[in-house]
């Protein structure tokens, strides 16, 4: 009954097609590699033991977008983040590339639409409740999205500021795997963006300032790379952890994965990951050019769960990725 449930709220609702969900994650043909799902034999019980199953997958847990635009979103069919665009006051465009490739964006971060409900088959949880609002905006940075002053004192930046390109390389060496490290809040908040253009300086951070990508810090709009596709990378490592350090409204975790939806479907990769192995998994420039999508990015970020569970779980376990997929066919 749970899973005709699922098919009819996700494949019959005109929100599903309306703006991104955990549908669109669904329907990418790498959903089955990303959602990773093992299953092994284990003991449990006490105390008399008895066998059961270790269970482990990945869960999206929120879309990082990067637009060219104030006031630009893949989610303005959602009356909150509508609402919280309607009322910022940006309005010139940043949007913006120059010779010496410069690049300039907005991002936002928000909670994956109707991940509770697709998810609800699989026996670990994870998922995060719906905000159906913006956990974090650009905008409500004020000018330290345009200046990046307020990580002027962070001491890891102030460490490296003077060798830029020993960051590069130090960067590099860690790009073959990437990864991701918890920043700030660790837990699920159900907090909309809000202003945060009074802070002077951010607090303390621990993300890592050079990986695969380029610098992360300071953490604002502008990035200088070799390409649009690798500085829209950058700017939503950057948000990330704002996100988390600044909002205190978007959970972050050991072994994250990272997947491209937008402006093509990508596999999943590791934050910080070489571009150069990016490639490989269909994050690339020629993939915007090809595609004829110009401008604007999104991300999802997921994150990894596992528990033990009875035997009988096995088969419905791995039924639900179908009845998920059969649910989602057709929408957004």
């Amino acid at each position: 009954m749970k899973g005709w449930f699922v098919l009819i709220l996700l494949g019959t609702s005109t929100l599903a097609h309306a703006f991104p969900s955990v549908c669109s994650v669904v329907n990418s043909p790498s959903f089955r590699s990303c959602l990773g799902l093992t299953s092994n034999i284990s003991m449990c019980g006490w105390p008399v033991p008895r066998p059961c199953i270790h269970f482990s997958y990945y869960v999206p847990q929120y879309y990082v977008e990067v637009v060219s635009n104030p006031k630009e979103s893949f989610f303005t069919g959602l009356p909150g983040t509508a609402a919280q665009l309607a009322t910022t006051k940006e309005v010139v465009p940043f949007g913006a590339e120059n010779d010496e490739g410069a690049y300039s964006f907005h991002a936002h971060t928000i909670n994956v639409p109707f991940t509770m409900w697709g998810f609800s088959g699989m026996p670990c949880g994870g998922a995060q409740w719906d905000n159906m609002c913006f956990t974090s905006m650009s905008e409500h940075l004020g000018s330290n999205w345009k200046t990046g002053l307020a990580d002027s004192l962070q001491p890891a930046w102030l460490a490296w500021s003077a060798a830029p390109k020993a960051c590069l390389i130090k960067g590099a060496v860690t790009s073959t795997t990437g990864g991701s490290i918890p920043t700030g809040y660790p837990n699920h908040s159900a907090m909309c963006s809000a202003d945060r253009s009074w802070m002077k300086k951010y607090p303390p951070s621990n993300q890592p300032v050079c990986n695969g990508w380029g610098i992360v810090f300071p953490r604002y709009g502008t990035v200088t790379s070799s390409d649009q596709n690798t500085a829209s990378l950058v700017i939503a490592s950057r948000m990330r952890s704002l996100g988390s350090e600044v909002f205190q409204s978007v959970p972050t975790f050991h072994d994250e994965k990272w997947q491209m939806i937008y402006p093509q479907s990508s596999s999943c990769f590791r934050e910080g990951q070489n571009v150069a192995l990016l490639r490989a998994k269909r994050v690339s420039e020629l993939g915007r050019l090809w595609s004829g999508k110009l401008k604007n990015y999104l991300y999802v970020v997921w994150k990894r769960v596992g528990c033990t569970r009875d035997l009988p779980y096995y088969a419905s376990t791995h039924a639900w990725p179908s009845i998920i997929q059969a649910a989602c066919r057709g929408t957004k």
